[in-house]
């Protein structure tokens, strides 16, 4: 920078640019106070935004023990009835059916709405959800039964996704927009935690299952979700989230998010599908009927799974990517604004790879008689599409 002066005018020359400021457009030092005390709450309003990180995280990391636990005391529930894998798998579609729909709903809300508007649905839709499942009877017939549970499982799958969304976003929200290797760590760190904590849910509900009737397991789970409320109603900023641009949104602005996401997102589902294809169903199905094990030993066995892959998420960044210098992350696929609906978009990949993983699943241990190497096999083909898809993504934009 260097500098020219007169009695009334003073220039800037700055990267090749002049700016030319009368003697009354210099700041006085009442200005410079005046920005001085300005700039104080900057620093509350990270505060502020942290503040709403905690509470979402928290309260995301809670309904992820709720949720995965009540998916193993329905899947329980059901075996006990002698119910089939393929029958169990129906039941539950439903959850990751309208999960599919729900992320990208779910981000649409949060693009307009704000993030604490798509915590509170979500929390409030699993209430609900639960509180249907709590009444189910041992009376009533199979057909009823199924449709019931897909009823009480589709709105737990909405809020799901709803509150998942909500956890996912808000870590690009707290962080600064030039701090992507800090960006990188919490949404690693958030990650494993959340597969850890979902894998304590398993055994949870496990051993909820174990201990006490149905019907209390459901009023347990109920009641931990009641307590996230107050907190994401009274600590959650109203407007977090929300996109600056409050244009209508067109089709192709809702799909098409870039070569490189879509892509992203194809290889997800092809992903999560080989997950799903002999973990969610075949896996408990097969432990607790040829394998003869115990509740509380099958819902061990899957926690510590969970629990193992989460620990893996969670140190990829020092254990993976340094060593081949790809850490620390400079960018990502995705922009600041309108990231709940972005995020929404890339979930919504995940559940149609949890659905038709589900479905497949299911179908094929029930068609070659209890044969989970059947779905282990089918996993892997998935897995191998999954790495082709992966082929095709472009090099991470710098800017």
């Amino acid at each position: 920078m260097s500098e020219k002066s007169s009695p009334d005018i003073k220039v800037d020359v700055i990267d090749g640019m002049e700016l030319e400021l009368s003697a009354s457009q210099l700041p006085s030092k009442e200005n410079v106070n005046q920005q001085s005390e300005k700039a104080q709450p900057e620093k509350q309003k990270t505060t502020v935004s942290m503040i709403n990180f905690y509470v979402i995280s928290i309260g995301y990391l809670v309904f992820t023990l709720t949720d995965s636990a009540l998916r193993m005391v329905v899947l329980f529930e059901l075996y006990k009835r002698h119910y089939d894998a393929f029958q169990i798998s129906l039941a539950l579609a439903s959850y990751e059916f309208l999960g599919v729909i729900t992320n990208l709903v779910g981000g649409i809300i949060g693009d307009r709405h704000g993030l604490r508007s798509c915590l509170l649905i979500g929390l409030s839709t699993q209430i609900i959800g639960i509180a249907i499942l709590s009444g189910l009877q041992a009376e009533w017939s199979r057909e009823f039964t199924i449709i019931y549970i897909a009823i009480a499982q589709g709105l737990c799958g909405v809020a799901k996704d709803m509150v998942k969304s909500v956890g996912k976003s808000v870590t690009k929200l707290v962080v600064e927009e030039d701090a992507k290797d800090k960006l990188f760590k919490l949404v690693a760190w958030l990650t494993g935690a959340k597969n850890s904590v979902k894998g304590f849910g398993f055994f949870f509900g496990a051993f909820l299952q174990e201990l006490m009737e149905y019907k209390y397991s459901q009023i347990v789970l109920l009641g931990l979700n009641l307590l996230i409320v107050p907190f994401a109603w009274r600590f959650v900023d109203h407007h977090l989230g929300e996109s600056k641009s409050k244009k209508k949104l067109t089709f192709r602005e809702i799909f098409d998010k870039g070569r490189n996401v879509n892509i992203l997102s194809l290889a997800r589902m092809f992903l999560f599908c080989s997950r799903d294809l002999w973990f969610e169903v075949p896996l408990p199905v097969f432990l607790r009927g040829p394998a003869e094990w115990k509740y509380i030993t099958t819902g061990s066995v899957l926690a510590a799974w969970v629990i193992f892959y989460g620990a893996v998420q969670s140190s990829t960044p020092q254990l993976i990517l340094k060593p081949i210098n790809l850490y620390p992350v400079k960018n990502a696929y995705c922009n600041r604004d309108k990231v709940a609906m972005n995020v929404g978009f890339y979930y919504m990949a995940n559940a149609m790879g949890r659905l038709t993983g589900l479905l497949v699943g299911g179908a094929l241990y029930q068609y070659y008689d209890n044969n989970l190497v059947s779905c282990l096999w089918a996993s892997a083909v998935s897995l191998g599409i999954c790495m082709i898809i992966s082929v095709f993504l472009g090099p991470i934009p710098t800017s």
